[in-house]
């Protein structure tokens, strides 16, 4: 599986001049025949709490219409952050990814389930409810956003299924060395390929250095791409499941063990 990483430097809560932003690369992507590619976290608005401004209503999205008929334009399947309103009027909007075909049509989205509450992410965004897993091109692929790559569970438990996870982010400059750790830690313990897309430049005061990179199930880095805008291609190959058959430590885990310990410990505190 090719696929295309979009490092964008989005244009700050104005989603049009990011759109314009995102063709090019998706046309690098489509001509460099990359079966996909992933943009950031709300990649075409920022990381933005302004809700009233950047969310989007769930079923007649501007960015969803965007990017299907890129998709149909390039013949490349396309993978994006957005925010969408509240079903209700007083509810919180939702940090979502959505994964379209190269048709454009729908194959997944995932609502982030760890909103970042040191940013405030949890005041205005609501917790998503399920894991996400979607075949695709004979793979199996796992969706998050960002803060959840410090939660290893969620990542084991989409690894019963998923041999390969992407994980779209806002993931700030200062803390860049744990992105990167984190993305080949998360590869290593769940013998997964890990694909991480990250935005880069200036944004609401703060500094992104991009880094967006493939892992692949061992922990080796495959490509990474660091402090500028661009796409970064990375092909992936299909040995996860092989290397899972072979050196079998999701087997080895004990989750009985770690759920009674677990409940005992919360029951103590």
């Amino acid at each position: 599986m090719k696929i295309a990483l979009g490092q964008i430097d989005m244009v700050w809560e104005e989603k049009e001049q990011s759109f314009q932003k995102a063709e090019q690369m998706i046309k690098e992507a489509a001509k460099k025949r990359a079966d996909v590619i992933l943009f950031p976290e709300m990649a075409f608005t920022g990381f933005s709490m302004n809700i009233e401004k950047i969310a989007e209503p769930e079923q007649d999205s501007l960015t969803r219409q965007q990017m299907e008929r890129f998709a149909r334009q390039y013949h490349v399947a396309i993978g994006y952050g957005w925010a969408a309103q509240g079903k209700k009027a007083d509810q919180k909007a939702k940090n979502c990814f959505t994964l379209l075909d190269k048709e454009g049509k729908d194959l997944a989205q995932y609502t982030k389930i760890h909103p970042f509450s040191y940013g405030k992410e949890d005041q205005y965004y609501q917790k998503g409810k399920e894991i996400v897993t979607v075949p695709f091109l004979g793979r199996t692929i796992g969706l998050f956003i960002c803060y959840d790559l410090r939660f290893p569970e969620v990542f084991s438990i989409a690894a019963k299924k998923a041999d390969i996870m992407f994980v779209i982010a806002e993931w700030p400059a200062s803390r860049r060395d744990h992105w990167k750790t984190l993305l080949r830690a998360r590869a290593i313990e769940t013998q997964s390929y890990v694909v991480g897309v990250n935005c880069t430049g200036t944004h609401d005061g703060l500094e992104y250095s991009g880094d967006s990179m493939a892992v692949d199930a061992i922990g080796n880095v495959l490509g990474c791409l660091e402090e500028k805008e661009g796409v970064l291609i990375c092909d992936l190959d299909d040995k996860a499941w092989i290397l899972r058959e072979k050196f079998q430590t999701a087997k080895d885990r004990q989750e009985d063990f770690y759920t009674k310990h677990y409940e005992f410990a919360t029951q103590e505190s």
